[in-house]
């Protein structure tokens, strides 16, 4: 199974040893909820030291969508 390593203290341990975070939010609008346009990254929060993470960056899509959207210019 693969590690994961915390960035700021260098815990190095088993995926089930840390919590996982997932953010989100409710638009309401008119008594209705709406749909969250973008997606969040999930928070991971070191066992060791308390601080949480991203796996990935939370960027990654967007600068994604962005190079996509330059290339069809």
């Amino acid at each position: 199974m693969k590690k994961i390593k915390c960035p700021y203290c260098g815990y190095e341990g088993d995926p089930k040893e840390f919590t996982f975070i997932y953010e989100s939010v409710l638009y309401l609008a008119d008594h209705e909820v709406l749909p969250e346009e973008r997606e969040r990254p999930i928070v991971v929060v070191c066992p060791k030291c308390g601080r949480g993470f991203f796996l990935e960056s939370p960027y990654k899509k967007l600068v994604e969508k962005i190079k996509t959207e330059d290339y069809e210019k």
